[in-house]
């Protein structure tokens, strides 16, 4: 498990500070080299770390947004850096200052939070960032990089993104529960356009669009696929539909459909 340094080496890096010139004191004539070979960290920078030969220090610095990994450069890896939620940087908290000036990667390699949506993080490789949104529930944990529960991440100012499909969103959805109480996990709500087309919000967050089968409407009230009969304000969806006429037969010619006998629509096309 990372030590608690470890986090604040993290937390170092996503702020940008504290910070140091990398210019500043980097000739290396004042470290002195543990053993004749080998790479080994400064003492005070965690970017900042040494090849030595011969005894003779050359100073070198990790790619913006990396850390130097004593591990790694025990092994003898050519890149000898890693990002700081995997790497124990200790008390060595300085950095250099970042060179990158992205809305998502404020340096160029690392892991960064979204500062408006608490689900949402970004991975910068070379400045060049790719998005990952949390599975629902959790939140960007900016102590470990990971997703977590919302109490263990404790994000404040932030809020989970909105999930729209033309203009319906999911939002207010995740706590749903029917009319007799009971939770709902994927609540289902009408196309207030189209009465044979409804929107399923997976884990009440994930909007997706779905239909009824020919013949068959939305019904609010179960969330379930039902006849036009049974949802007043459909009753009428199929009326003009020359193939359910025998459904809409006004046979009383009182203007509204008397629904006669029933078949089954599912398997007929329109052309």
């Amino acid at each position: 498990m990372l030590s608690v340094t470890v986090l604040i080496a993290g937390l170092a890096l996503a702020a940008g500070i504290p910070q140091r010139n990398q210019l500043e004191s980097f000739s290396g004539s004042q470290f002195l080299c543990p053993e004749p070979y080998g790479f080994f960290a400064d003492l005070e920078q965690c970017d900042k770390y040494y090849e030595c030969i011969d005894d003779i220090p050359k100073p070198l610095l990790c790619e913006d947004g990396k850390v130097y990994d004593e591990f790694k450069g025990k092994a003898g890896h050519v890149d000898p850096c890693d990002i700081p939620y995997v790497v124990d940087c200790g008390d060595r908290l300085l950095m250099q200052p970042p060179s990158n000036s992205s809305v998502y990667c404020p340096r160029l390699h690392g892991i960064f939070a979204d500062n408006k949506f608490c689900n949402k993080y970004y991975t910068c490789i070379d400045g060049l960032h790719t998005v990952t949104e949390c599975p629902a529930g959790l939140h960007f944990d900016r102590k470990t990089g990971t997703c977590a529960w919302e109490a263990a991440a404790g994000r404040t100012n932030c809020a989970d993104e909105k999930k729209c499909i033309n203009d319906f969103c999911c939002e207010g959805a995740q706590d749903f529960v029917d009319g007799e109480g009971r939770s709902v996990p994927h609540p289902a709500f009408p196309n207030l356009v189209d009465c044979q087309k409804f929107y399923v919000c997976h884990n009440g967050i994930n909007p997706q669009e779905a239909s009824c089968s020919l013949g068959q409407v939305f019904n609010e009230e179960t969330m379930m696929c039902d006849y036009p009969e049974n949802v007043f304000a459909c009753a009428n969806y199929y009326k003009d539909n020359p193939i359910f006429d025998v459904v809409y037969d006004d046979a009383d010619g009182d203007g509204s459909p008397d629904f006669g006998v029933r078949r089954d629509f599912s398997q007929t096309s329109i052309n």
